[in-house]
């Protein structure tokens, strides 16, 4: 070993990012989505404003979806963009069309307030 320290001080850098470097877990996907979610409905609800007293009676008809369960299938590195694909399975009610469970493919990167879906 020539340079000991050098390597010791490379590793001691790279030690706080451990955290940093894995894929997201369940948890953090279940949150990432459920962010996700919050995000439609205030979309939904301001484009509702839009349309005054008509709006505002599709998007409360429309209603808000209801996740019940998220479940981590597997995950890989993402190529040539940040984070990974996931694909997981989401049990979750649409109004419109009721309870289901259906296996989606989506982005996510970890950002400064934890894991985000990008669609």
């Amino acid at each position: 070993m020539k340079h000991p320290l050098k390597y010791l001080a490379f590793f001691l850098l790279l030690f706080p990012l451990a955290g940093c470097l894995g894929e997201p877990s369940g948890e953090d996907l279940r949150a990432a989505v459920e962010r996700s979610l919050d995000q439609d409905a205030v979309s939904l609800t301001e484009a509702g404003k839009v349309f005054g007293e008509a709006g505002k009676t599709l998007t409360d008809m429309l209603g808000r979806k209801e996740l019940h369960g998220v479940r981590k299938i597997g995950c890989v590195s993402a190529r040539n963009a940040p984070g990974y694909i996931c694909d997981v399975e989401l049990d979750m009610t649409v109004p419109v069309s009721g309870r289901s469970r259906e296996i989606v493919s989506a982005r996510f990167v970890e950002g400064p307030d934890g894991w985000i879906m990008i669609r």
